[in-house]
């Protein structure tokens, strides 16, 4: 919990300074780049979680992996993470600073769950219908379960629409099982 609280201030901060420096698209880059690698590479979390490995190696170790390939800005914070020794955090500030990012641009995610793989047209019918529950701007995760049986479940905010076949099938027993 204590990270969690940490990684949010951590990346506060660095969305702020990104906006001040109108860079904050790059840092957003750069940070799911930090994400994705961090998530991917059990080598390098078990790495920047060891306490046997001092933070200057680890910074070393981090410069090499993401120097060239992002912003200096970037570059500069992660140095910082880890001389403040935050570096095992370094994946939960790079995944907060990306909610942090989307919030700021009134992104909302939205996550569809269907019995199978949805495509583009589908796809737009249900940014629609959420369209239409007050989000205009919405990015999809997607997530299979093919105990649906068919139609979907879409999630977003706090707000449920459940157009799924297993839940008719389940209403229908309900219904049978009351009468």
């Amino acid at each position: 919990m204590r990270g969690s609280l940490a990684s949010r201030r951590y990346a506060k901060s660095l969305l702020t300074l990104a906006l001040d420096k109108g860079v904050d698209k790059e840092i957003f880059a750069d940070m799911q780049l930090v994400a994705t690698t961090v998530s991917d590479n059990v080598e390098l979390r078990s790495l920047l979680k060891s306490p046997i490995v001092k933070s200057d190696k680890k910074n070393e170790i981090l410069n090499t992996i993401f120097g060239s390939k992002v912003n200096p800005l970037t570059t500069s914070f992660i140095k910082m993470v880890a001389e403040n020794g935050r570096e095992n955090i370094l994946g939960m500030i790079a995944n907060s600073f990306i909610q942090a990012h989307k919030e700021h641009n009134n992104i909302a995610m939205i996550e569809v769950t269907s019995a199978i793989a949805l495509d583009q047209v589908q796809k737009d019918k249900i940014l629609k219908l959420v369209a239409s529950h007050g989000v205009a701007n919405a990015e999809m995760t997607e997530k299979i379960d093919p105990s649906l049986m068919g139609g979907f479940i879409v999630r977003f905010g706090d707000q449920q629409i459940d157009a799924s076949i297993l839940k008719r099938f389940n209403n229908l027993k309900q219904e049978l099982v009351n009468n």
